[in-house]
């Protein structure tokens, strides 16, 4: 562990994984677990790791599970190497929560739940009316932000810079058989890295989405490692309504802990008022 933190261990000890982090979310996570009194330590891990050898970690006698980040698609890569992937993961093509139950690895997405969320109750403060969106970007959210849209009764299409790759997202998803549409679109959704770039304008295809759009919602959140949101900053300059990605992030984990906690211990039931006071959400 990290000098910055220091846990006690001992021979019942179970290790909770994830693809990223940094020593500030490793004290922030390992504070909040052991607020709720669970022999648990987060660990994360540092630089790239591919999908078997991620999965192959969880699936060690001493780990409860783990996060599985959006960084070089692991959301997707990680599933062949799954005993078994809830419908909504399959159906979205992505898992970002992995439960060791027996050294059978189950998988599940949370994310879903998350961007519902978000969106729900962004859309209803903006007080506009959504009929349209577009999804720019073909990364794991791409997948998870259809389903979500589709299920709030938005008619929704994709794009992104590289067509070939959207085209494949699009054959994956089982959707290549819903006609793409033009815009203006009423909501645009960001499934890039792009809101952290100094040269966010000069990417016109995009631009040109935001710009005539009543809401943007990125994913991203620059913010958290110390990065400028340009996205940010080009909506309110514009007067366009903006719906974080830590909305997403919040409500997302709060249905993560509440699995990998069940796992850990059925017998111990912790609420979401439980994780929130614990994490210090929404304060």
């Amino acid at each position: 562990m990290s000098d910055l933190f220091k846990i006690p261990l001992n021979t019942k000890t179970k290790l909770l994984f994830s693809t990223s982090g940094s020593n500030s979310s490793i004290h922030r996570h390992n504070t909040a677990i052991q607020k709720l009194g669970f022999n648990l330590c987060y660990f994360t891990f540092d630089g790239e790791i591919s999908a078997k050898n991620y999965t192959d970690a969880i699936r060690a006698p001493f780990v409860n599970g783990g996060t599985v980040t959006a960084h070089n698609g692991l959301k997707s890569k990680v599933i062949p190497f799954l005993d078994y992937v809830e419908p909504l993961a399959q159906q979205t093509l992505a898992v970002n929560t992995i439960i060791n139950k027996d050294g059978k690895l189950y998988g599940y997405n949370t994310d879903c739940y998350g961007l519902h969320t978000a969106l729900t109750k962004g859309i209803k403060e903006s007080k506009q009316d959504i009929k349209t969106a577009i999804i720019y970007g073909n990364g794991g959210v791409s997948g998870v932000a259809f389903k979500v849209l589709q299920d709030l009764g938005i008619k929704v299409t994709i794009i992104g810079r590289n067509t070939e790759k959207v085209a494949q997202k699009r054959k994956e998803l089982g959707i290549e058989n819903i006609p793409h549409f033009e815009g203006p679109y009423d909501l645009v959704v960001d499934a890039t890295p792009i809101s952290s770039s100094p040269e966010l304008e000069q990417n016109t295809q995009f631009i040109d989405l935001v710009k005539d759009a009543k809401i943007v919602f990125c994913h991203a959140m620059p913010e958290k490692d110390n990065k400028k949101n340009y996205l940010l900053e080009y909506c309110n300059q514009n007067d366009i309504s903006y719906i974080s990605g830590e909305d997403m992030y919040i409500a997302q984990l709060i249905q993560q802990y509440k699995l990998y906690f069940e796992n850990l211990d059925s017998q111990r039931k912790i609420t979401e008022k439980d994780i929130i006071e614990a994490w210090g959400l929404y304060n």
